[in-house]
């Protein structure tokens, strides 16, 4: 069956083996998973959670206020117990350099 506003054909024998995504030669989350496969990281959008001092910008030290946005690379690098445990890195443009956040680990 074809469904309702699905706005593509698919032939008959391919009809329940792939997706549309598969067909079309895309990743579901489009442009945002364009590191997931050769990084692992993911795309997505980080606010600040609190303010922060930017110790590379020149001449200046800057403060990046809480609730700036960035776009920032989202990475699983271990897991606390069963929670899994990210780092969020992205780029800092008047500083020409980049930040990066990951919650620091129990140790026992």
């Amino acid at each position: 069956m074809q469904g309702f506003n699905m706005g593509r054909y698919v032939p008959p024998d391919q009809e329940g083996l792939a997706t549309g995504n598969k067909l079309a030669g895309k990743h579901a989350l489009g442009p945002r998973a364009r590191h997931l496969h050769t990084k692992g990281a993911l795309i997505v959008r980080f606010e600040m959670p609190f303010a922060v001092w930017c110790t590379t910008c020149q001449p200046h030290e800057t403060i990046i206020g809480q609730g700036v946005r960035f776009n920032a690379e989202k990475k699983k690098v271990g897991h606390y117990y069963s929670t899994p445990v990210y780092s969020f890195r992205m780029k800092h443009a008047p500083a020409a350099g980049g930040l990066r956040f990951e919650p620091t680990r129990r140790t026992r």
